[in-house]
């Protein structure tokens, strides 16, 4: 007997993580009786492999499958971690963690990952073989914890063993997780300001000086320092990464080479975990993704290799609404008055006496997105309406963006660089650039994210007034929004609103492409790009000194200056420029601050503290870099972060030329008196401020910069990303040193192809797999890390085989 199946599954797998064939009894055609089968066959099914350092080797023949597999190998070193984050984005954080949660986020969340708002975007958004994909990798989640039980989760830090929280997840989660990780440079730091509007609000009650509008005198008390703090828009110090793309002309063999290193968190879902997913002849990666992806972000296949930077590129922008005199819930558009529209969500807030407290929000949204209040920045910004007589709304351009799923798996898929830029046309990475290098000596760089599409001509003709032009003015575009005309543009074969790929910075080369997160502008210093709108990044701006490494050490190895052989790169050069963890500010202003160690007060009798002479002692002796052995390092970044803490107009002898942005602001001015004294006193309160916290100064860096790993202490090298190319973002911790590393080098990678059919590919994970403290890969490749050691990555069949630890087939 023959019937039809009429319903979809997509939101019933999203309740109970059940098969379709399960439900065919409540899908049937109505008929009484059906004819007897063969018993179903399990639903998911995949094969694991793990060689050494736990890095798992999934396959299997379906999308559903190879989620199913991605779910359980990550949540068997990373369970706690991710269902952190689980509650994070389903507005819960607050209700389980009390005072440790995020109230706000947690309500942003629930106005943001509604069940109708998920529910929108599983049944229009996204591909069928995503939505099984991420259907199988809630159900390879649920395998993990059920075979492991609540009470036997891991413990340590970010440990869950017994908590009230653990649960089973289901494909809601899974979009929900996905969402707020895309909306990380947008709605989530924004959410304080957007939960601060409420109709209630007075304006600031001040008294405006005679001859001056209340515009007038909210404008005049912003500042830029008061927006760059108090946005809360991740910085490059917490979101940040190098990369380079290595053509040909640039290498010693015809193949390209990638060389790509994201510093990002070294606790939280935001750590990186290493991979290897495999469908047949269809999908083969290796690499990377933050925890909750089911497919590696950042990675390799048989012939094209890529990674991410963050990009500078806006991800929203606000709106100043006119508000009706009569009615405060109303605003202009189009010489109409259009109403707010409320809707309040619901969470719960666990008290310190263990109570819960139900808390509900009301937000009032525009077509544009809600209104916000940025009376935090300042207060005559507050109220409904400020001081001005306005509000302002948001627009986030990556609302309801999960293209990314399906653009990361189409990237996979390409067999060169153009299938590989032809996949970056559906415009659904979210904040991030991208570098890339094929087997044929290609190389790419590309700011190809969500950007606003402000064009140069809709920002001079749409912002506005005295407060639209200071918002703007202080880096968040703010543009008039009672005229039709200032919408958003758009461009043809993307989603409305957003530039198109035809319209974003890119370079093709067979030279070398490379980002270390400032703009697109430099991204080869032989070809600047430049005529883009400002909403995508600055031109002609000072770099930072990260960038300024990142491409110095890129042309003295093409030059074949730098020590390391003759000219252009290889696989091993390549892997060996970030382990020199060599200090550029040290490069850049060392010898004038030895030369003022060697007379700090020219003219002047005043003799210097023993604590400076020390210290200037030290730096003699130093060699520039942060390696483990390395003497002098700390006293170094304390000296810089005082230095760099000061405003100078006259820092540098040779000011920035944007001519040559990649050698120039030079020579630290110490001709000038007041930079002099600066650099003397930055010397003296570096040491201070080593003493006080009981760090020796002749310590080497191993011993000052480590990693604790279940009582043992792991030494790390690289430094602050504001001095140099490697990066490990540490605060100081009194009688330890550099104890608490919050970020830095994470999932590095280095590939290249010769002419065999597998790449030759070099990876690690600098924290390691597992955040488990009883994992074997807790700790196993920050060792490896400390020793300045890769991982020879097994990617073809036979190399895995080789290369294997464990072995399981798992299915359901």
């Amino acid at each position: 007997m023959m019937f039809t199946v009429s319903c979809s599954c997509r939101t019933l797998a999203s309740i109970a993580l059940l098969s379709c064939a399960a439900l065919l009894g409540a899908c049937s055609d109505g008929s009484d009786a059906v004819a007897p089968g063969p018993a179903p066959g399990p639903t998911y099914s995949a094969d694991i492999v793990w060689t050494e350092f736990g890095v798992p080797h999934v396959s299997a023949d379906d999308y559903g499958s190879l989620g199913y597999g991605a779910g359980y190998v990550y949540a068997r070193e990373n369970y706690c971690t991710v269902m952190r984050a689980y509650v994070a984005a389903n507005g819960e954080s607050a209700r389980y963690f009390g005072s440790a949660g995020n109230l706000n986020e947690d309500l942003v969340m629930k106005l943001y990952n509604s069940d109708a708002a998920i529910a929108r975007i599983i049944d229009e958004d996204l591909p069928d073989y995503i939505v099984d994909n991420l259907t199988g990798y809630a159900a390879g989640v649920n395998r993990y914890f059920n075979e492991t039980g609540a009470a036997n989760l891991a413990q340590g830090e970010e440990g869950c063993r017994d908590a009230p929280w653990v649960r089973e997840v289901d494909l809601f989660d899974v979009v929900r997780l996905i969402h707020r990780t895309v909306l990380v440079g947008s709605a989530s730091p924004l959410a304080n300001f957007i939960v601060a509007a409420n109709p209630e609000l007075e304006m600031a009650q001040v008294s405006v000086p005679p001859g001056m509008t209340g515009e007038q005198m909210l404008v005049a008390s912003l500042s830029q320092e008061a927006f760059d703090e108090g946005m809360g828009l991740p910085e490059v110090g917490a979101l940040g990464s190098n990369a380079y793309a290595i053509g040909a002309d640039a290498s010693q063999s015809s193949a390209g080479l990638l060389f790509g290193n994201p510093h990002f968190p070294w606790q939280g879902q935001q750590r990186f975990f290493m991979f290897h997913l495999t469908l047949g002849d269809e999908y083969d990666v290796m690499g990377a993704a933050l925890g909750g992806l089911p497919a590696p972000v950042i990675g390799f296949n048989r012939d094209v290799a890529w990674s991410h930077t963050v990009s500078t590129g806006d991800r929203f922008g606000f709106y100043e609404l006119t508000l009706n005199p009569q009615n405060k819930l109303q605003y202009l558009y189009d010489g109409q008055y259009r109403d707010l529209e409320p809707r309040t969500v619901s969470t719960q807030r666990l008290n310190e006496d263990g109570s819960l407290e139900t808390i509900e929000h009301t937000f009032y949204l525009s077509h544009f997105g809600p209104v916000v209040d940025l009376g935090a920045l300042e207060d005559l910004l507050a109220g409904w309406p400020n001081v001005a007589g306005t509000v302002l709304a948001y627009r986030d351009a990556n609302l309801e963006n999960l293209r990314g799923l399906d653009q990361w798996v189409t990237m996979g898929k390409a067999k060169n660089l153009d299938e590989f830029k032809s996949a970056l046309r559906s415009l659904g990475i979210p904040w991030v650039n991208t570098i890339a290098a094929d087997r044929y000596g290609d190389a790419f760089y590309g700011d190809i994210s969500v950007v606003p599409n402000v064009p140069a001509s809709l920002a001079a003709n749409c912002v506005r007034g005295l407060l639209q032009n200071a918002v703007t003015g202080f880096g968040f575009l703010t543009m008039d929004g009672s005229d039709p005309a200032c919408e958003w543009e758009s461009d043809e074969g993307v989603v409305d609103g957003i530039f198109g790929y035809d319209s974003l910075p890119k370079l093709e080369t067979r030279a070398y492409g490379a980002n270390a997160n400032d703009s697109y502008w430099l991204s080869n210093p032989r070809q600047l790009l430049t005529g883009f709108p400002s909403i995508i990044g600055a031109e002609e701006i000072e770099q930072s000194v990260r960038t300024r490494h990142t491409f110095s050490q890129a042309e003295r190895r093409i030059a074949g200056t730098d020590g390391l052989g003759e000219p252009g790169f290889n696989i091993d050069n390549l892997r060996t420029l970030s382990y020199q963890a060599t200090n550029h500010a040290a490069a850049l202003v060392l010898d004038a601050v030895l030369e003022v160690c060697q007379d700090p007060f020219p003219g002047q009798p005043a003799d210097p503290l023993p604590v400076f002479l020390a210290a200037c002692e030290v730096l003699e002796n130093w060699d520039g870099s942060h390696r483990i052995d390395s003497t002098g390092g700390h006293v170094f970044y304390e000296f810089w972060r005082e230095l760099r803490g000061r405003a100078l107009d006259a820092l540098w002898s040779v000011p920035f030329d944007p001519a040559d942005p990649v050698n120039t602001p030079r020579d630290l001015n110490i001709a000038d008196t007041d930079v002099r004294n600066a650099v003397a006193d930055a010397i003296t309160l570096a040491a201070i401020t080593l003493q006080d916290a009981g760090i020796a100064l002749d310590a080497p860096w191993g011993e000052v910069q480590f990693d604790e790993r279940n009582g043992v202490r792991i030494p790390i090298h690289g430094g602050s990303g504001s001095m140099m190319f490697s990066v490990i973002t540490s605060n100081l911790v009194d009688g330890q040193g550099y104890a608490d590393i919050r970020h830095g080098n994470s999932y590095m990678q280095a590939v290249t192809w010769d002419e065999s059919d597998c790449p030759q590919a070099f990876n690690i994970i600098t924290y390691s797999q597992s955040t488990d403290p009883a994992s074997p890969h807790y700790s196993d490749m920050t060792e490896l890390y400390s020793s300045s050691g890769w991982i020879d990555a097994a990617f073809c069949v036979a190399d895995v085989e080789a290369a294997q630890i464990n072995r399981m087939s798992i299915s359901q």
